[in-house]
């Protein structure tokens, strides 16, 4: 008897894990809502969704770079801004959203630079 009674706790359980691992890959819970969509439409799965977040994370980071050697790059003596992004020596790939390819807007006058990919307003 106790043969049948661990078949049937074995088929539980691999019916558990197979449950929890469909509900994962959708990337719905059971009881919860579906989480948000990106702005830009990408990344729908679960394994999308989670590439795109590095991916904006590195385009935070590329910011950070760029503006810190902007600030490096400034003109101390006059207190004026690199004429371009180039100015910076860091690279191309330090110049362009690495989630859309768009080019980073940057304002000469201010000094500022930002993402113009959809969603990264806040960056």
């Amino acid at each position: 008897m106790t043969s049948g009674r661990s078949l049937v706790g074995l088929l539980v359980s691999v019916g558990l894990v197979v449950v929890l691992a469909v509900v994962f890959a959708v990337g719905s819970g059971l009881f919860g809502e579906k989480s948000g969509k990106r702005k830009d439409g990408k990344g729908e799965t679960v394994i999308g969704k989670s590439m795109y977040a590095a991916k904006d994370d590195v385009c935070r980071s590329n910011l950070g770079q760029v503006r810190q050697s902007l600030e490096i790059a400034k003109d101390p003596v006059e207190g004026t801004n690199p004429e371009s992004l180039e100015e910076t020596k860091l690279g191309n790939d330090f110049y362009k959203c690495p989630v859309g390819s768009e080019p980073y807007e940057y304002d000469k006058a201010t000094g500022q630079v930002k993402c113009v990919h959809l969603g990264h307003e806040k960056y």
